[in-house]
Parts: structure tokens; sequence; C-alpha cells
């Protein structure tokens, strides 16, 4: 309701350009090992709380192997790390665990949950399923994704514009038997797209104008007639109302699609769009994820909600920055 106007709209900070913010001075410079405990600090500061102690290396090895690999440390990687009185100790641990093929699983399951894999039909866990049967492929892709260390643009075009191994991000939300208006494939491509990389809720504009944001029916369907093959007919409410969808990207400001290109065109210009130097809500999207993932809460909380004020638009920024 408080973002009517289009005045409102382009004020409103999930719709802001990126900013490049500077971290900001603390009390408590030794507490400080880079710039992003600035940021942490200054906000404890400002509320005169105090960080809690540092932690030792029995728990910090653990919660590395914890947080990258999804796996505890062995008794020997604890006691080399204990015994590594080296100023780079953690930094040589961080280069070790990234390099781990685990690294890959753990970090790729969550991009395997984000992308709805489980959904994917009556997968037994092989791979195997009636509409999509070799789902195994996608899952081993976003795995090598990780352990090859793609860049994450690279790695979104190739879900949005999938090639052979990648497809499964899209066509792994095929329901089976009758199904409404909203899950239909197109209509799913145009959540999960949505959901995962701009932390939008298109759900609600999937079946009519949402009650709790800005998007309309119209849009949403538009950004589903992108992956549609055929024209696609606006349904509200599971109702056909007459008015057929235009291919059409949700941010004009950054460019569009041309809807009089052939679908594979079309998904190739909007993952050029997605990937956007100047799309922020990008970037900030996923950082977010990545920290919700790391610390137990996103910066916006929560993390498919991105209109929602971050605790630290600040921080947000200066990660998305860095991230892209």
């Amino acid at each position: 309701p408080e973002l009517s106007t289009a005045k409102q709209l382009k004020e409103h900070w999930a719709f802001r350009k990126i900013s490049n913010p500077q971290p900001p001075d603390v009390e408590n410079e030794a507490w400080l090992n880079n710039p992003v405990d600035r940021f942490v600090l200054s906000s404890l500061e400002s509320r005169s709380w105090i960080p809690s102690p540092r932690a030792d290396k029995r728990t910090l090895i653990r919660r590395a192997h914890l947080d990258l690999t999804g796996l505890m440390p062995s008794y020997a990687d604890v006691q080399k790390f204990l015994a590594d009185k080296s100023p780079d100790a953690w930094k040589k641990l961080i280069k070790h665990l990234l390099a781990s093929p685990h690294y890959g699983e753990r970090w790729g399951r969550h991009w395997l949950d984000v992308g709805r894999y489980g959904e994917s039909n009556g997968n037994d866990g092989l791979g195997r399923n009636p509409t999509f049967p070799h789902a195994w492929r996608y899952r081993d892709y976003v795995i090598r994704a990780f352990n090859e260390n793609k860049p994450y643009d690279q790695f979104v075009r190739e879900l949005i514009a999938p090639n052979k191994e990648s497809a499964g991000f899209i066509n792994g939300i095929k329901w089976r038997g009758e199904v409404n208006a909203s899950q239909s494939l197109e209509i799913q491509f145009s959540q999960n797209v949505s959901q995962v990389f701009l932390g939008i809720n298109m759900k609600c504009a999937s079946c009519h104008d949402s009650f709790i944001d800005r998007w309309t029916l119209s849009e949403s369907y538009n950004l589903a007639a992108i992956y549609a093959n055929t024209p696609l007919e606006l349904n509200r409410c599971d109702k056909p109302t007459g008015k057929m969808a235009t291919p059409k990207w949700i941010f004009p400001e950054l460019g569009d699609v041309d809807p009089k290109a052939p679908r594979a065109e079309r998904l190739k210009q909007l993952s050029r769009l997605m990937t956007h130097p100047e799309n922020g809500r990008f970037t900030r999207t996923l950082v977010n994820r990545i920290w919700e993932r790391l610390m137990g809460r996103g910066i916006v909380h929560p993390v498919d909600a991105m209109h929602t004020r971050p605790w630290n638009e600040d921080l947000l920024d200066y990660l998305a920055v860095r991230f892209a």
C-alpha cells in the first residue's frame, strides 16, 4: 500500500541504484580483521553492544569445515591447524577447503534446494524420474560449477538460457497430472527466476495483481511468456481473461527482450538482463542468500522478500559491489 505511486517506488531502497559505501569508523580498531567487520562492529557499537570474544582455533576449524564442506574436520586436520602458528594459517585452511570436492557438494546442494531440485516430480534420489529422467545431469552440473569456480553471472545465465546439463533448473519443476494455470511450466519459470535471483514473490501475481507488493498479473505472465513456446493467455484466479501476454522483462530501465525473437534468443536476452552490471537487485539478492547461509539470518530477512528493509543497507551494498 505505501508503494502505490511511481515516485515512491523509485525511491524505495530495493529499487535504488546500488551504492559503493565506505567502511565506517569504529572505536575498537583492535577487534577488526577485515572491512566487513567495520560494518558489523559499527552496528554493535551504535547499540552499546559488546562483541563476543574471539573463537579458539578448534572452534574456528570446525565452523570452517561445516560452513564450506558440510563435514566435520578429521583429527589430523585439527592437529595440523593447531600446530600451524603462521599468521596466514586461517587463509591456508580456507583455500584448502575451497579446493575440496566437498565444497561443490555442500554449496551445490544449497543451490539445488533454491532451484527446487527436490520437487522434480518423484525424483527417487538416483535421478530417476518419469518426467525428468536425467535429473542427475543437472545435479552434477551444479556441483561441478562450484568446484570449478564458475563465475556466478555465467552460472546464472546458463540456468536461465540452459544447455543440456543446466536445463534442470527450469525443466525439473514440471507438475504431473492436471494443474491449474499458476502451476504451468511457464508460470513456474516466472515464479522461480523472480524468487531465486531477485527475491521477488511472483506467486501471488500469478493468480491476480499482488496484494502484498507492486507486482501485477500481467507482469508475471509477461515474464512467463519469455519462456513460452506458444502464445500465453492471462488467467485470473484460474479463469481465462481473453488477454494475451507479451514477452517482457520486469525492469525496463535495464533493457528488454525482443518479443518476436525465438524462445532460445529471448532466454539469452533475459539472462543478460538478469546479470546486467547495473542490476543491483540481482547482486543484493545473491549476496543476501550467501550471508544467510553462513550466518543463519539474512541482512534482509526473509531472503525471498528483498523489499524488506535490511538491518544494514550499507553492508549489503558493499558486499554486492565486491561480489560483482
